[in-house]
């Protein structure tokens, strides 16, 4: 392995090019080919397998096999299949409860939305889970996660409501048993709603 270094005075040795990218690469690429290969089968379901949709077809697999999958910086994280059990049927009662209160906000005259930005603030630690918890948000009608910060996340609702916050506790307590984390103490989520 080769290495380039570079000395400045009063300063220790600082390492301009590191030739380990190319063993990390020649590692990865069983799994960029198995990447390749499934976008190309998406790509092909999507376009009927027509051929001359492979003039876009070719560089958007590379570009998008090329891209590490991932959930953010943050080291190694790992899933807990109890705390998956757990976290699905939460998410698909909420997803669904959110659908129907978006519906009757969009059908009842009486009724008007009022969005609005809120703050929740994050107890999940930094890395994948807080990155997945600003992704799930996204999912449940009526929200938009605008922007994590190291706080917390600010997240646009059709309507402020208590719902709202007790909706985002449970989710974020689901998302911290999925990732099998413990969440920080904290004033929010501390009651069992």
């Amino acid at each position: 392995m080769l290495h380039f270094i570079a000395f400045e005075p009063g300063i220790e040795m600082t390492r301009l090019v590191d030739t380990s990218g190319m063993h990390r690469f020649i590692a990865d690429l069983p799994a960029l080919s198995a990447r390749v290969a499934v976008l190309a089968a998406i790509w092909w379901v999507l376009t009927g397998g027509e051929t001359s949709s492979w003039d876009w077809g070719v560089p958007a697999v590379l570009v998008a096999a090329s891209l590490r999958p991932g959930l953010g910086s943050g080291g190694a994280w790992r899933l807990s299949l109890m705390g998956l059990l757990r976290f699905l049927p939460a998410f698909v009662w909420y997803n669904m409860r959110g659908a129907l209160e978006v519906a009757i906000l969009a059908l009842d005259p009486r009724r008007h939305p009022d969005p609005v930005l809120i703050g929740y603030p994050l107890r999940l630690p930094p890395g994948p889970a807080r990155v997945f918890m600003a992704n799930l948000i996204n999912l449940v009608p009526g929200t938009l996660s605008t922007r994590l910060t190291v706080r917390g996340i600010e997240i646009h609702v059709l309507t402020a409501s208590v719902s709202v916050t007790r909706t985002l506790t449970i989710l974020e307590r689901r998302v911290a048993d999925l990732f099998a984390l413990q969440l920080a103490p904290g004033a929010v989520g501390d009651s069992q709603p």
